[in-house]
């Protein structure tokens, strides 16, 4: 340890020394009067690592890796008494305090370490003017630029869609693509000389346009959908004398209760829409996909709601019910509901989760900001998403079953408050022209969004996690430094061809 005594006393210069250290945004020097960064070490040139294994008298490398990095801040404080020394480094000591940070230093403020505060040299009694180190441990030892680089697809001579991406720094790093489908679309392809991303199948490429699954509900407005005061079919007891009705809440159009139409027990309102027939004129769909978005957050402890999405068939009787339900008075416990209908009705899943904001749970899939959900009906196998699954159930005499109305409903309890976020956003719906959803030509339908997360190797469409979507044996390569190219393929009829970006963050050892 080395401590140093100083002769001025006094503030910082009001500039920032070359090498400040800033921490989650935050420079030590504009919080503590009396800071200032002296040096810094251990950013520059760094070591690699390798393990050895022996065969006989001769070694042998393997493992070639690269090592963590330890960066050493040696600073200067100043105090006017020891009472003012130690509130500076109770101060100090709270900046210092994190397990992950994003460190910045001024001589490089574009770029950014995530590090570790590991150790810290005490200052030495007796003394107001010191110089003491602290060190930060950084198992990954890059350095990111502080913006992303984002790239756009074009066809090259060849007629390929192609990418050039442009990595300015020295490192590899992940790759993360945004697919935008001017068309329908059943598979993609990332190829590179380092490896091949494939997503959807490859079998549907040879389908042609009028074999392709047809949207035949898209909503945000809910125009088209009448009240309805039918019996509830999934559960009597739920009055339907209410009424919904379409506002604007922060820019979004949300369906909403507006009225439950009683006071004594469940009441609600609901509305209802025919499917519409298919381009062939028929009416219903035995196979089809309902992708719907919900807000569901509680703004007090004992508001209560049920919310449900019912699909019937022809008679009116119910093929499928998904619900979102609280009507716990005591704590904030919602649960998601799952029943299929059929001779075999029955709740298939029950879920419980915590319906308050993204600030306050991972685990409330309905909050503002996202929302996503779907159903999924494949013959006689009915499926519903919640939290990145889809739980299935089989129902045998319902896979010739067509749904032919959509209902919605949003109801409360008593004359109890009403969930704030008990709403819908958006609805759509879209018939498959094929017995099974694997034969389907249509898997990214027009204006879908297909998202790759190439650090955590994840697949999104339209917000929702499709990793059954990957296909066996994908790469998820990485961009080398310097100038690389990226293919994507798709289907032939996917025409126009789909809007595709690259993102990367440049890293530099």
């Amino acid at each position: 340890m080395r401590f140093i005594d100083t002769i001025e006393h006094g503030s910082n210069e009001e500039s920032l020394p070359a090498e400040a250290l800033s921490i989650n945004g935050v420079y030590i020097e504009d919080v503590i009067d009396g800071y200032r960064t002296l040096t810094v070490s251990g950013r520059e040139n760094h070591s690699m690592d390798y393990d050895e294994k022996r065969i006989g008298n001769h070694l042998y490398m393997q493992n070639y890796y690269q090592d963590s990095r330890i960066i050493e801040v040696e600073y200067q404080l100043l105090a006017d008494s020891p009472e003012e020394l130690m509130k500076k480094y109770n101060v100090l000591n709270g900046l210092l305090n994190f397990k992950e940070a994003q460190l910045i230093f001024a001589d490089e403020s574009d770029k950014y370490y995530i590090g570790s505060k590991a150790e810290s040299e005490a200052p030495p009694k007796g003394r107001l003017n010191v110089t003491s180190t602290f060190t930060i441990y950084c198992p990954d030892p890059h350095k990111y630029s502080v913006v992303t680089e984002q790239f756009t697809a074009a066809k090259n001579s060849n007629g390929v869609l192609e990418l050039t991406i442009d990595n300015e720094g020295s490192a590899d790093v992940p790759i993360n693509y945004t697919v935008v489908h001017n068309h329908d679309n059943g598979f993609l392809g990332f190829v590179s000389d380092r490896g091949v991303l494939q997503t959807g199948k490859i079998q549907e490429v040879d389908l042609t346009p009028y074999k392709q699954s047809e949207t035949l509900i898209n909503t945000n407005d809910f125009s088209g959908w009448d009240r309805d005061t039918s019996v509830h079919p999934e559960n009597s007891a739920k009055k339907t004398n209410g009424k919904l009705q379409v506002n604007t809440y922060s820019g979004q159009n949300i369906l909403q209760l507006v009225d439950k139409g009683g006071t004594v027990g469940v009441n609600g309102g609901m509305i209802s829409i025919d499917i519409p027939p298919d381009s062939e004129g028929e009416v219903g769909a035995s196979n089809f996909w309902c992708y719907f978005n919900e807000w569901f957050e509680t703004g007090a402890v004992r508001q209560v709601a049920t919310t449900s999405i019912n699909f019937l068939d022809e008679n009116g009787k119910l093929i499928y019910c998904y619900m979102v339900e609280k009507n716990d008075l005591g704590s904030n416990r919602a649960h998601v509901m799952m029943r299929a209908g059929g001779s075999q009705k029955h709740l298939y899943k029950d879920i419980y989760f915590t319906p308050a904001g993204a600030g306050y749970t991972q685990y409330n899939m309905f909050d503002w900001p996202r929302g996503h959900c779907d159903i999924l009906k494949e013959g006689d196998k009915l499926s519903g998403y919640y939290y990145g699954t889809r739980y299935s159930t089989i129902v045998p005499d319902l896979k010739n079953t067509k749904c032919c109305k959509i209902q919605i409903y949003i109801g409360g309890y008593d004359n109890l408050p009403v969930v704030t976020g008990s709403c819908l956003r958006s609805l759509v719906f879209q018939k498959s022209n094929v017995e099974k959803w694997s034969d389907n030509p249509n898997r990214y339908p027009k204006g879908s969004k297909v998202e790759i997360d190439g650090k955590e190797g994840k697949i999104y469409t339209d917000g929702l996690l499709r990793m059954d979507d990957e296909i066996k044996g994908s790469q998820y390569f990485l961009a080398p430094p310097g100038k690389s190219k990226v293919q994507i393929y798709h289907s032939d009829f996917s025409v126009p061809v789909p809007t595709v970006t690259a993102e990367i963050r440049e890293a530099w050892i």
